[in-house]
């Protein structure tokens, strides 16, 4: 990278913080500028600084993460936000993806998920913890019928069905199109129609159902 990626840290977790801080900072290029443990003061350093990263605890006095990442959304600010969380609660990922948190991660994560989802999402993309995917494929709460949904899945072209495969591991649009030479405005028209034909509307629910389903893909 070519620039300095500015990342804030907000945790109030004082051990655990500074040890995400030393794995940070040991990546080329990154740089926790500012940390915190109140999410009131992460949410006006977001406002004033504008970081391009902030890393939110789920669960801290102030302000919860997912209460700022929502703030970001509204207000449309640059700043990617990753939610660091204990639990790995279908109902608390699902409230991330509709106010478009980027990076979910559980925090027993290895010091390479936490890089890899920084980079992830600087390039476009977005990163759920390998643990939680697999739990959400095994544990999700209200199962939808396999059959009902292979139904759904018999609905889509072969194109399309590769793109929900392709989606299911969590490739960006961008990368999707280059591995099928197509178009990055032809993938975004395969998406909408694939959500269509499922019957999917709001953030992000697409990457989930390709996350939940993955097995019949």
């Amino acid at each position: 990278m070519n620039r300095i990626i500015k990342i804030l840290l907000a945790d109030d977790h004082p051990i655990f913080r500074e040890g995400l801080i030393k794995i940070i900072q040991q990546e080329p290029g990154f740089k926790v500028f500012d940390c915190t443990g109140d999410g009131s003061k992460a949410l006006e350093i977001i406002r004033k600084k504008k970081p391009d990263v902030a890393i939110l605890d789920i669960s801290m006095p102030g302000l919860t993460g997912l209460k700022i990442a929502k703030v970001i959304a509204e207000e449309n600010l640059p700043t990617l936000p990753i939610i660091l969380t204990m639990y790995n609660d279908e109902e608390y990922l699902d409230e991330a993806m509709e106010n478009d948190v980027k990076g979910y991660l559980l925090k027993d994560v290895t010091t390479r998920e936490i890089i890899d989802c920084i980079k992830t999402i600087l390039q476009g993309g977005f990163y759920i913890s390998k643990e939680l995917t697999d739990y959400l494929i095994k544990n999700k709460k209200t199962k939808t019928d396999k059959d009902e949904v292979l139904q759904q899945i018999e609905k889509l072209t072969t194109s399309e069905r590769q793109i929900l495969k392709l989606l299911s591991q969590n490739k960006t649009s961008v990368q999707i199109a280059e591995e099928m030479c197509l178009s990055h405005r032809t993938i975004q028209n395969h998406r909408m129609n694939i959500c269509h034909k499922i019957g999917l509307c709001g953030h992000n629910k697409l990457l989930l159902f390709a996350i939940e389903h993955k097995a019949l893909l």
